[in-house]
Formats: C-alpha cells, sequence, structure tokens
C-alpha cells in the first residue's frame, strides 16, 4: 500500500489551522500563563543565604589560618549586603581565573573586586555603578629607582602578576621587553618577591601596601602615570534584572556614603596600618 503524499500534507495543514483557529476562539486567558524569570535576588531573600566568591587577596579577603573565618573589604561589603536582604552570608573558595566560570556555574552569587573587563563582560554581569577604585602600584626593591611604567619595561627585568587578573591583561599589553611571571593569587606573587625570584610585583596599591607593611620588604610606588581604575561586582548574566538593579542601587549609596573607604580603614587598623597616608578607595578623595 502507498500513502499519498499529497493529501497528507493537506489534511495535516487543515488540522493545524482548525487548532489554531479554535485557540483563537477562546481568548488568551484560556493559554497558560507564564511567570516572570526568576531572580536571583528571590532565592536569597528564600534561602536567606548570600554566597560570594573569596580568595587569598589582602585587603579584599583574607582567611584566618587558625579559625578558617574569612575577613577583608570584599567581605565585609557582602555582609552588608546579606543583611540587607535579611539573609547570611556564605563565603565560597575560588581563585581570580576561575571566578566568571563559578558564576556561570551558579556556585557563587557574586564576586567583589572583580574588575568589569570587555571579556568578562561577554560571559557575565556588571552593576553600572563601580564599588571603588583603586590604582595599578609595583613592589620594588628599596634602593629602586623606577618611577614609570617605562622604567619597568626593561630587559632582564621580572614582573610578577596574578594570573586571570584585570593587571595581568594590562600588563601584558604594556610590556614589550621584561618577562613576565604569572602565580595563581597575590600571596604567591609577593612570596616570589620575597624570595627574589621576581624583581617588580604588580597588583592594585591597596594589596601591596598590606602585603609590604606585612613584609617590611621593599617599597610602594605608583609608577607613572597614574589612573584610576574602577573595580566592580560580578554577577550571572540573567533575564530578569532585578537582582542586577538591586545591587547597582546598592554601591551607589555605599559608596555616596563612603563606605569602602570606611571598610579599608578599619581592616588595615586590625593589621596595624596608618590608612591617614595611605590613598583610599574613593577616587574623589584623591589629591
Amino acid at each position: 500500500m502507498t500513502i499519498d503524499q499529497g493529501k497528507i500534507g493537506r489534511r495535516t495543514l487543515l488540522g493545524l489551522a482548525a487548532g489554531a483557529a479554535a485557540g483563537a476562539a477562546v481568548g488568551l486567558s484560556a493559554l497558560p500563563a507564564f511567570a516572570a524569570s526568576p531572580s536571583t535576588l528571590d532565592r536569597v531573600k528564600e534561602s536567606k543565604r548570600l554566597r560570594i566568591g573569596v580568595t587569598s587577596a589582602e585587603p579584599w579577603f583574607f582567611k584566618d589560618p587558625m579559625t578558617e573565618t574569612w575577613t577583608g573589604v570584599g567581605v565585609a561589603m557582602g555582609q552588608r549586603l546579606a543583611a540587607s536582604l535579611g539573609a547570611t552570608l556564605v563565603p565560597v573558595e575560588t581563585t581570580w581565573a576561575n571566578a566568571v566560570g563559578a558564576l556561570q556555574a551558579d556556585q557563587i552569587d557574586l564576586m567583589f573586586v572583580l574588575d568589569p573587563t570587555d571579556e568578562r563582560r561577554k560571559a557575565i554581569d556588571f552593576p553600572d555603578a563601580p564599588l571603588f577604585y583603586y590604582a595599578m602600584g609595583a613592589l620594588v626593591a628599596g634602593d629602586s629607582t623606577i618611577k614609570s611604567w617605562a622604567d619597568i619595561d626593561k630587559p632582564g627585568l621580572r614582573i610578577g602578576v596574578t594570573l586571570g587578573t584585570s593587571l595581568d591583561k594590562n600588563v601584558t599589553a604594556m610590556v614589550k621587553q621584561a618577562a613576565i611571571n604569572r602565580f595563581s593569587n597575590n600571596d604567591e606573587t609577593i612570596a616570589a618577591f620575597a624570595a627574589k625570584r621576581i624583581d617588580v610585583a604588580v597588583q592594585f596599591h591597596p594589596a601591596l601596601v598590606v602585603q609590604q607593611t606585612r613584609l617590611r620588604l621593599g617599597k610602594v610606588i605608583l609608577p607613572e602615570p597614574v589612573e584610576p581604575v574602577a573595580t566592580s561586582v560580578g554577577l550571572r548574566k540573567e533575564e530578569n534584572p532585578a537582582f542586577r538593579d538591586w545591587l547597582d542601587g546598592q554601591l551607589k549609596t555605599l559608596y555616596a556614603d563612603g563606605v569602602p573607604d570606611q571598610l579599608f580603614a578599619g581592616y588595615l587598623k586590625s593589621k596595624n596600618v596608618d590608612a591617614s597616608k595611605i590613598p583610599g578607595l574613593i577616587k574623589e578623595a584623591w589629591h
């Protein structure tokens, strides 16, 4: 027995048309109602848990080796946001290089002090408001005469940066002659400087100040030209913008109230560092 493909096709089309007409006749109210896409904001409010990524990088994140408690400016900012939602802050260990993947995999909700590079913006979202500002700094030998980035980019000079950071990207773009050594976190970079395996450790100035004070080795400089760099908070891309919009409003208020500087000064004080002589995180206060 053979099948008439043309007749089957016409009957099928007629049946689909009839079905569509029937659907139109009953009106939109008969169609299933789809709720708006859920937001991380809803989940945090419901679960009472705000997960943030943490990694070894003072003054942003520091894990006490005895108590295994996390502190730092990023942790303190996270605690404020969690409290405003009636939630508990949950630190989740990651690395700068893996932070984007952790957000995409829904392992964390936020990653503080994550610079909004063009490459990262393709994968995750950022609020419009900055978290705060800092400048690229360099830890050099105490008797070093380095004053500019041009002085650093010399043949035979060894630079250390943290893998996967915006600093890694910036230094890679600037340096043509010096050798670049990459390390998994800030502590490893500084350890390499202390062991004289690198000549210059490049990090943002707040982190370098804490490290140099702890080591009492070398000196921190801001190589010229000095430009403020805005950092941010990374979050997952979502169809529903509620979480992003809420975060943007929170950051605007915290920055306007000078909270980043207050938390930074408080952390430095806990490490017996005088914050009065160190540029803060509010660029408008820089002189």
